[in-house]
């Protein structure tokens, strides 16, 4: 085991971190609140020298980076940069206490949407532009650990994840990370200002459409309202956060083959047949279900709501466009039940989205089917496809294996939840939509839940190791719980 390539590798994450901070600094002092600003600019010094520090000194010990590296990198990096990301929440003295500021600095991390935070409308814009940064920095980083390692490692039956980007067979993982990086970022960025500028053109503010940009792209859901999107009130603000929370539960590799000019790609994905068939029936299926509401809410109002919680639902971003207390439409339209199986099933594989991901579910799916048709040929051959790539049985033994590990861990969670407290419902919700990282819709799927701020100690530790599960992949984090992991 080379720890010390880990740390290294660490130690260049945590420097960005630091030059990320900058931008918050330089908002606060924008906005005349010099403590604030003094406060970012504090926190970016002493996570670059902490960063500095680990990269330089191990420089010239950095080793092989091989797979027992790379399961202890997927896990650390996020845990090393919420920690460092909750340092400036922390002293600028809003959230209380640490384990808010490190709660929230891993919801936004892992692009979960979960906030300790109220009172969004009267909160310094440094710290709403901070929270919009952690969210939008962790959804990049997802895509390029999927891309780049995860797939690599064949986590959970990634080995059939399909990439547009030249594999690099023999390039080692760090420099597969990096290239990545570089592939993906400047993509990511122009797909962010568009968002933001469609955004402002519809009728958001500049800020409030930067902000609502990052966390729709990342799917992370954190707003700059209370009352998220529904305080917008705007079909065309919806209009565009839908096209946007789509754009980033596409495989992120599609939009660089896009860029140039790759696109058949996109026919040859099968993820992408998946997501748009997936979108059909949602639209179509909210259509029946307000067709057979019998509400005096006419048929416009109960549509637009259910079209844009399901999107957001699949996409696990967690924005409403209604009001989530009991009786809300978001609970009229789409059953609590729905909600939880489209944040359960994600987007599609190398996006920000959650969840399990398209590609899995759709392995369970025809093993189901290829099952069934054995029942009646027992002596036939039938092969597993995602479109023309072909799954071999140890890859689908490794989806079985992903989801029945997802089912125990959802179980232990909600378990450990409602011994903090929590009621049966609550628990069980907050567990799915935790590893699901779709946080903020505890209150559409359980309008008697606490808020995330009113929960003990106790369950916001469960539920930041359950944002961390859902976001490293469950077998990555296992590993590392396997005695035989550290005895090679």
């Amino acid at each position: 085991m080379s720890y010390t390539s880990v740390v290294h590798c660490l130690g260049w994450a945590v420097i960005l971190l630091a030059a990320l901070m900058i931008l918050p600094a330089l908002t606060a002092l924008l906005d005349g609140d010099t403590a604030l600003a003094w406060t970012f600019l504090a926190s970016s010094v002493l996570s670059g020298f902490c960063g500095a520090g680990f990269a330089l000194s191990t420089w010239h010990g950095v080793g092989d980076f091989g797979k027992r590296e790379g399961f202890m990198f997927l896990v650390l990096i996020w845990l090393v940069l919420a920690l460092f990301g909750a340092i400036p929440l922390h002293f600028s003295g809003l959230p209380g206490r640490p384990i808010d500021a490190f709660f929230e600095a891993i919801s936004g991390l892992t692009t979960t949407g979960a906030t300790v935070f109220e009172g969004l409308e009267t909160m310094p814009p440094a710290i709403l532009l901070w929270r919009a940064l952690l969210q939008w920095a962790g959804g990049l980083l997802s895509v390029v650990l999927a891309v780049s390692l995860i797939s690599h490692l064949g986590i959970g039956g990634m080995e059939a994840y399909q990439s547009a980007l030249p594999r690099g067979e023999g390039a080692n993982l760090p420099t597969r990370m990096l290239q990545t990086a570089q592939d993906l970022f400047w993509i990511y960025v122009l797909l962010t200002l568009f968002g933001a500028v469609a955004l402002w053109a519809t009728g958001m503010s500049a800020f409030d459409g930067l902000c609502h940009a990052f966390a729709a792209l990342s799917t992370g859901g954190f707003s700059t309202r209370d009352g998220g999107i529904a305080s917008f009130d705007n079909p065309a603000i919806e209009l565009v956060l839908m096209a946007i929370m789509l754009l980033g539960a596409m495989n992120f590799t599609l939009h660089w083959a896009a860029f140039n000019g790759r696109f058949r790609a996109f026919r040859e994905n099968a993820e992408i047949i998946y997501l748009t068939l997936t979108v059909t029936v949602l639209v179509f299926g909210v259509i029946i279900l307000v067709l057979l509401e019998e509400a005096d809410q006419g048929f416009i109002g109960p549509f637009r709501t259910g079209v844009f919680t399901a999107i957001s639902a699949l996409t696990t971003t967690g924005f409403s466009n209604a009001d989530m207390a009991p009786g809300g439409g978001a609970a009229m339209v789409l059953a609590p039940i729905l909600i939880v199986g489209l944040a359960l099933v994600g987007g599609a594989s190398g996006s920000t989205t959650g969840g399990m991901r398209l590609m899995r579910v759709a392995v369970l799916f025809k093993q189901a089917q290829r099952e069934l048709l054995r029942l009646s040929h027992p002596h036939g051959i039938r092969l597993l496809r995602l479109g023309k790539v072909r799954v071999e049985n140890p890859v689908v033994w490794s989806v079985w294996s992903f989801f029945f590990l997802l089912i125990l861990v959802l179980a232990a969670v909600a378990l450990a939840l409602a011994f903090f407290g929590l009621a049966p419902e609550a628990a069980v919700a907050a567990a799915v939509l935790s590893i699901s990282n779709a946080g903020p819709f505890l209150q559409a799927v359980a309008p008697g839940a606490p808020s995330y701020a009113d929960m003990p100690d106790g369950a916001k530790l469960v539920l930041s190791f359950a944002m961390l599960a859902g976001r490293v992949e469950l077998l990555a984090l296992l590993s590392l719980m396997n005695p035989a992991y550290w005895r090679r």
